[in-house]
């Protein structure tokens, strides 16, 4: 899954990170990172309607989406494609649980 890290760090705001100097010993080490807060969202699911057609929804109308009840869904960190996941509870709370991660899956999100 850390394949799409750099993807979902691209749109960060790194100001004053250019002055600090990495050591080369490790050209993977994200510690300088750790404490960068990230948005992970969870997407059930998604549909594509004209403005007309959301202009004209009431108390009560449905709009079927475009995932099966049970399907796996989006984990997206900072609105990109992370990995798939489902719901799971966590004493009492929503948790997630990654499932997969293959790179069809992103280029299709």
């Amino acid at each position: 899954m850390t394949d799409n890290l750099d993807d979902a760090l691209a749109g960060l705001e790194l100001d004053g990170l250019d002055d600090l100097t990495a050591e080369p010993s490790n050209e993977n080490d994200m510690s300088v990172f750790a404490d960068v807060p990230l948005t992970i969202t969870l997407e059930v699911a998604s549909t594509e309607l004209t403005l007309g057609e959301l202009s004209q929804a009431k108390h009560g109308d449905v709009l079927r989406l475009d995932k099966a009840a049970g399907e796996p869904m989006d984990v997206k960190v900072n609105g990109v494609y992370f990995a798939k996941a489902e719901v799971v509870l966590v004493d009492g709370q929503y948790g997630i649980k990654f499932i997969s991660q293959d790179e069809q899956e992103k280029a299709d999100s």
